[in-house]
């Protein structure tokens, strides 16, 4: 599976700028000047021609923050032929919080950098400097780990949504200040053509989404009480069901608690199953004591489906999933797939008590020849290493990892140093938010 990953995503957009830059700035023939001109930290420029320093760094930075702001509402539209080229909604989303921090660092170096014309005046001006407080407030409040614990998902999720306001504004900065992008062919189509693309993708998501999304209704069947503040929905489709493929999640939103908010969860039934089975664990605001506020026969609208966390990928190789808590919830849905090879699933909990599933996982391998099931316990077992799988050969083999970024990427680390590809490694992200 070709998949433009974060390590390709982010030299990709750094590239494409110096490219652009670069040739524009050598063909340039224009005479743009700091006739007077300020600098936050480095004084007054005048009579200074285009090529200081400060001018170029200035409206690079700015460019690269239009441009990344752009990328991040079109990731946010939820496009399948964009999900596909991410490697899944779950990647696609860690590269657009991770964007998200590094405009937020550009936008600070443009603002410190570029120059101030201090001859005219003009509406730009301080629609910029408010575009900038605003952005900056908007992500750290997005993207600060004491904020997202802190604040509640739906007040959470509102805040989100007003950075294409203040993109928009920031956008309308660009255009109304003199600015050297303007002088630039390639640079100005460039960065007012991802503009374009960033603001008509956010008003997209923000207003005409749900139009063309349409949400599958589905009943509550049974609500099933698993101990630790878990349980397990079943719902059966009230018209046309919902396709997907044995791994993938969906967007659930429940109308008898809240007709805006939803949240994804990952179907633990399998595509062939007549009815639709999530399991969910109170982890957060809006999943902690979920079930008593769901009642069997209530609506649940479905969207997706979501994400490419799938075995099919190689299942010429001998597996090896390993499943931390409730990360177990796609590997349910897997194993009911036809396999060639031998499968081996590592459930990874605290103790049997939070393993809802055992009975129904030693069943299943004890009818599947190919299928074995190992529960594994910390509190009798200590934490699971590579060690611990006593694998032959591990170089050869393939594996499909979620749980908690801390087994995730434990695991991963010792995958690697026994010579483990990358590309034998498929992993699930945990968390959106």
């Amino acid at each position: 599976m070709r998949i433009l990953k974060q390590e390709i995503y982010f030299p990709i957009i750094i590239g494409i700028h110096f490219i652009f830059w670069a040739i524009d700035l050598y063909f340039y023939n224009g005479n743009f000047t700091e006739v007077s001109s300020d600098t936050l930290l480095f004084g007054e420029l005048t009579n200074e021609s285009w090529q200081n320093i400060h001018r170029i760094l200035g409206e690079v930075f700015s460019s690269w923050v239009v441009t990344v702001f752009a990328f991040n509402f079109l990731m946010a539209t939820r496009a399948h032929w964009v999900e596909h080229t991410f490697g899944g909604l779950d990647k696609m989303y860690l590269i657009h919080r991770r964007s998200g921090v590094i405009a937020v660092f550009l936008l600070l170096a443009h603002f410190i950098v570029v120059p101030r014309d201090l001859v005219e005046f003009n509406a730009g001006k301080p629609l910029g400097f408010y575009a900038f407080i605003l952005i900056i407030i908007g992500v750290v409040l997005s993207a600060a780990p004491i904020f997202k614990k802190k604040i509640p998902y739906h007040k959470w999720i509102n805040i989100h949504k007003l950075m294409g306001v203040f993109y928009v504004m920031g956008v309308a900065h660009g255009i109304l200040v003199d600015s050297l992008i303007k002088e630039l062919p390639i640079t100005r189509i460039y960065v007012f053509g991802m503009s374009f693309i960033g603001i008509a993708a956010w008003f997209y998501k923000a207003f005409l989404f749900n139009i063309f999304n349409k949400q599958l209704e589905y009943t509550i069947q049974s609500i099933k009480e698993l101990g630790n503040d878990t349980f397990e929905l079943t719902m059966h489709a009230q018209s046309n069901p919902l396709l997907y493929k044995a791994g993938q999640f969906a967007f659930f939103k429940f109308p008898s608690i809240s007709k805006r908010e939803q949240h994804p969860f990952t179907l633990s039934s399998h595509p062939h199953d007549e009815n639709l089975r999530i399991t969910i664990k109170g982890l957060g605001d809006y999943t902690s004591g979920l079930s008593s506020k769901l009642s069997i026969g209530d609506i649940v609208k479905v969207e997706g489906p979501y994400g490419k966390f799938s075995s099919s990928y190689s299942k010429e190789k001998e597996q090896i999933w390993i499943a931390g808590g409730i990360g177990i919830t796609p590997f349910l849905s897997l194993i009911k797939d036809y396999y060639t090879n031998k499968v081996t699933l590592y459930w990874c909990v605290n103790d049997e008590s939070e393993a809802p599933y055992k009975n129904e996982l030693e069943k299943l391998s004890n009818d599947n020849p190919l299928f074995e099931f190992i529960l594994w316990d910390s509190v009798s077992k200590g934490h699971i290493t590579v060690d611990h799988l006593s694998l032959r050969d591990p170089e050869k083999k393939s594996y499909l990892i979620c749980g908690p970024d801390t087994l995730k990427g434990s695991i991963v680390k010792q995958l690697k140093e026994e010579r483990v590809k990358q590309k034998d490694i498929y992993d699930e992200e945990f968390a959106f938010r």
